[in-house]
């Protein structure tokens, strides 16, 4: 990756002077040597109003494309969401279990147990980190 950074980068380095060359020197002033022309001026040809109806259309052809695509994009993405998910997910259970008449069942007693346990070493080990 760095490679290819630093390549591009000597790259723009060493086609920077051709470029600024061939656009010629604008920086000093003209000489007597380089006599310089006045631009003529041209009329410029005024749009058709009939021909300004294709752009329109054709700009409501790539918006409705655009929308679309962009629905097809996110019943895909739902779609996968929905195949990974695990099984017992997948038929419409909760994470958490419920009871046959409809209130959350309560958690067994040493789930909380191991719980608290977890939080007071979490404590303790806070405690005896502390700067002194």
């Amino acid at each position: 990756m760095l490679r290819r950074v630093a390549s591009a980068v000597i790259l723009l380095v060493l086609l920077a002077p051709a470029s600024a060359l061939a656009q010629g020197n604008d920086l000093l002033p003209p000489t007597a040597a380089s006599p310089t022309s006045t631009p003529v001026p041209t009329a410029t040809p005024t749009p058709d109003p009939a021909s300004s109806t294709t752009g329109t259309t054709t700009l409501y052809i790539i918006g409705a494309a655009l929308l679309v695509s962009f629905v097809f994009i996110g019943l895909w993405i739902a779609r996968d969401a929905r195949r990974s998910l695990p099984e017992r997910r997948h038929r419409g259970s909760t994470a958490e279990p419920i009871a046959v008449d409809g209130a959350p069942r309560p958690k067994p007693p040493h789930v909380k147990q191991k719980a608290r346990a977890r939080g007071k070493a979490q404590r303790r080990a806070r405690r005896a980190n502390r700067p002194r």
